[in-house]
Formats: structure tokens, sequence, C-alpha cells
């Protein structure tokens, strides 16, 4: 029997993959805000869990691929489906559906958020890493006082709420109508900023007064 044993442990620590299809609209409610949730089951379970990037979606739904011993994917793989479940409930019973609720992005409170939505859906991003990256975006130049606000305070702000490093192009430095801005962050913290910048340039002139920046 022993040896029955042994071999019983080999292959519950023999690698597998286990892949998932998730519905892309409840694909931000699973990875949860900030990208909480699919963390906590990773950290758990102890297994590997890609996500699939948005070229990967195929008839609305993207790929999630769990690798790890059996043991680890059989653990994560039923975290998963209660996500999902709860995820399918969020969006079913929730005031915005798609997770546009401040409530369930993890943003509830934060103003600049709040007013963002209300002109722009946020999307969290599908990417979590603690990676640091680099991006390099584009505005139209006459949206740059949209972007820094009065004082500066609502290009502070965006790099507060994302905590990403974000630099403007100088006037000095900008030829034609765009003008570049350089973003330096870990994947979700730049995909935060990014959403903050396209948001502010649909917002009212005098966003810093409303936002009660100034």
């Amino acid at each position: 029997s022993s040896g029955i044993n042994a071999e019983y442990g080999e292959f519950m620590r023999e690698e597998i993959s286990k892949e998932v299809l998730l519905e892309n609209a409840i694909t931000a409610s699973v990875i949860g805000p900030k990208g909480s949730r699919i963390s906590a089951v990773r950290q758990q379970t102890t297994a590997t869990i890609k996500i699939g990037d948005d070229e990967s979606v195929v008839e609305g739904k993207r790929k999630m691929l769990i690798t790890g011993t059996l043991k680890e994917v059989m653990w994560a793989f039923n975290a998963v489906k209660k996500l999902i479940k709860d995820a399918e409930d969020e969006v079913r019973g929730g005031p915005l559906p798609g997770g546009n609720n401040p409530e369930t992005t993890g943003y509830s409170g934060n103003r600049m958020m709040e007013q963002a939505q209300a002109v722009l859906p946020f999307t969290p991003s599908v990417e979590i890493s603690e990676e640091v990256k680099e991006k390099e975006i584009t505005i139209p130049n006459k949206n740059v006082g949209q972007v820094f606000g009065r004082k500066a305070a609502i290009i502070n702000e965006i790099r507060s709420t994302s905590n990403c490093k974000v630099i403007v192009e100088k006037d000095s430095e900008v030829t034609g109508e765009e003008r570049k801005i350089n973003l330096t962050g870990k994947p979700q913290d730049i995909h935060l900023a990014e959403y903050l910048i396209a948001a502010v340039q649909k917002m009212p002139k005098d966003a810093s007064f409303k936002l009660g920046l100034l």
C-alpha cells in the first residue's frame, strides 16, 4: 500500500493545465478591484492563473489558464467557479452592469473616479503584475489644459489615484497637434492613469472645482 500511496502522491504533484472560458462582460468583476479577487485565489492555491488579453477574446469569451499540480488546479478551479458565479450575480443585480459602479470597482469615495465613471465607463486592467513598465500615449495638444487642471490639480490627482508617474511633454518640445505623455508604473496603474487622462478630457472645463481639488 505504501507503493500505491507514493504513486498517488506523485500523481497529485503532477503539473497540469486547465483552460476556463470567461464571459468578457464579467472579466473585470472576476478579477476584482486592482486584481484583488484573482490575486487572492493565486495566493491561497499557489496555482498560476493567466488571463488572456483583449486580443484573445473570441465571441465575447476570454481565456483563463490555470496551471499547477492537480491539487492546486482543482482548488483554484473551484475558487474561480465561485468568483464567476458571484460576478454573474453582481453584473445582473448591480446598478451599472459591467462593473462600472464605484462600489464594485474599488474606488468608492474617490471623487475623481466617480466623476470619471460618469463620463466614461471603467474596466479594470486584466494584466496584473508587479513589474514596472513604461508606456507613451498622446493627447490632442488643445486638451492639455484640461488634463493639467488649474495649478496642475488634475494631473496631480491622476498621479495620486493611479500611483503612476505621469510626465507630460513640455510646450517647447511639442511638434504638431499631439502632445506626448509618458506613464511609468505597474500595468494596472498605467491602465488606470490612461483611463483617467481619457476621462478628464470629456469632463467640463471647470473640473478642478467640481472635483473639490481647488
